[in-house]
């Protein structure tokens, strides 16, 4: 039932609080129909006082404007199994007149009702010369009346009918009534309003505990479509920083742990008066430990940068990275559409590509480059090399801070595995993802893929 409420119920949080308007409307609307017609088929049987006094003036009326010859004829008409009419001759016994008593000849004559024969005096104007009434009781039944009228010009008007309350309900009934359709609607709203609400109060938990333990779970994404988006957003915060402080640790822990070898290299050499001897090893260390610390400070740059974003000809920037590759002894070759303009930190994306090129020429003997437009919308690099490749259980590896391949090791021992995690980390603050894939027959395809930039972002 729920599954099927919420597939029905309108996405937003705006259409999400009309249909639970809407739906409690027709629920009350239904609720008292349902009542009304569980009621109905009684009322229609018990006549109200002022419906019953109208009805046999009318039948009053109507007999005595008739010849005497054509009353019976016209009572009959009027009678039912209700509403039983008979009328009597002036020169007819009495008690052959009268109908039978729908209580039986066993029943008790009744009892006066004097507030229903006031009205029914009221309502002839005197075209009844007598008027008597009596309530007969019946056990499972409605309170009959017994109603006598003496017409003008002679005989008489017997009518047996079940009078009722006026209000058709007494008190208690209509309170109960009342209170039963109050507290169905208030809980049903209040189970529909919850069930819209509670992602909302699960949401604003989840931020809370996210300020104190950033590795919470990650909070499922139900409720209006607007609550999904930001909850989709909230998880991939959390997710950020849980990536954040998680390259941070590993980077402080692989900075201790390579700065210990040269460090000791170097207080050994000191203190066996070998510096002087040894001052080419002597600055090898110094090197490596510098080496390690631009690296480092280069892979924070990454991630702090608070450089301006603008728009750039990213066809040109590419162009530039496979120039600057080319340079240093790598072989690179660049396909693009021309002339393309985005929205990005360009020295910033020019360090992520540039890491991510060179590393396609160093490790896969050549890189090809290509730029063009993603079928999702957004932009697609591609850069392809014709190395060994990446094993797959290492493909997510490698964008870890101080992660290397043992490839990579072997074929450049000053490399400090920050390369990709400089990468992955400007590629993410721009919005974008970056992928290892196979290339066949043999190689490595790094695709970067990049949204769609509005022009609103683009003049922020």
């Amino acid at each position: 039932m729920i599954a099927l409420l919420r597939r029905l119920f309108p996405a937003g949080l705006r259409g999400q609080v009309a249909g639970i308007l809407l739906l409690g409307l027709l629920l009350s609307q239904a609720m008292a129909a349902v009542l009304y017609m569980v009621l109905l088929p009684h009322w229609q049987k018990v006549l109200r006082p002022e419906l019953a006094v109208t009805k046999v003036a009318m039948v009053v009326r109507l007999l005595e404007s008739v010849p005497e010859s054509q009353r019976p004829h016209f009572a009959g008409l009027w009678s039912d199994s209700e509403f039983r009419v008979a009328y009597g001759a002036a020169d007819t016994a009495e008690a052959a007149s009268r109908p039978a008593d729908p209580a039986g000849p066993s029943d008790p004559p009744g009892t006066p009702d004097p507030a229903l024969r006031a009205q029914l005096q009221a309502a002839l104007h005197g075209s009844g010369d007598t008027v008597e009434v009596r309530s007969t009781f019946r056990a499972n039944s409605a309170d009959w009346k017994r109603i006598v009228v003496r017409l003008r010009d002679g005989g008489s008007l017997e009518v047996m009918t079940p009078v009722g309350l006026e209000s058709r309900l007494g008190y208690l009934q209509q309170w109960a009534t009342v209170a039963f359709m109050v507290f169905a609607m208030a809980g049903l709203w209040g189970w529909l309003t919850w069930t819209v609400n509670h992602p909302l109060i699960a949401f604003a938990r989840a931020a809370e505990r996210v300020g104190v333990d950033v590795n919470a779970p990650i909070l499922p994404e139900q409720g209006p479509a607007q609550l999904r988006r930001v909850i989709r957003a909230f998880n991939e915060m959390q997710n950020r920083l849980q990536r954040f402080l998680s390259d941070r640790t590993r980077m402080l822990g692989a900075i201790s742990h390579d700065l210990r070898t040269p460090l000791t290299r170097l207080r050994l050499r000191i203190e066996t008066d070998r510096a002087a001897e040894e001052k080419s090893k002597v600055l090898g260390d110094i090197e490596i430990m510098e080496s390690m610390l631009t690296s480092t400070l280069s892979f924070i740059r990454g991630v702090d940068d608070v450089e301006a974003a603008e728009i750039v000809d990213l066809d040109s920037l590419l162009q530039t990275v496979c120039d600057l590759v080319s340079d240093t002894g790598g072989e690179v070759t660049y396909t693009g559409p021309g002339r393309c303009r985005y929205y990005c930190k360009q020295q910033s994306m020019m360090r992520a590509l540039t890491n991510v090129v060179a590393n396609a020429a160093k490790y896969g003997a050549r890189a090809e480059v290509s730029l063009s437009r993603h079928e999702h919308g957004g932009l697609k690099i591609e850069i392809a090399d014709d190395g060994p490749g990446i094993a797959d259980a290492e493909k997510t590896k490698v964008f870890e801070p101080f992660y290397r391949t043992a490839a990579a090791r072997d074929t450049d021992r000053q490399g400090m595995g920050l390369g990709l995690a400089i990468a992955r980390s400007i590629i993410l603050a721009h919005g974008g993802t970056i992928e290892l894939r196979d290339r066949e027959p043999y190689g490595l395809l790094v695709v970067v893929t990049l949204p769609e930039v509005t022009a609103d972002a683009a003049h922020s």
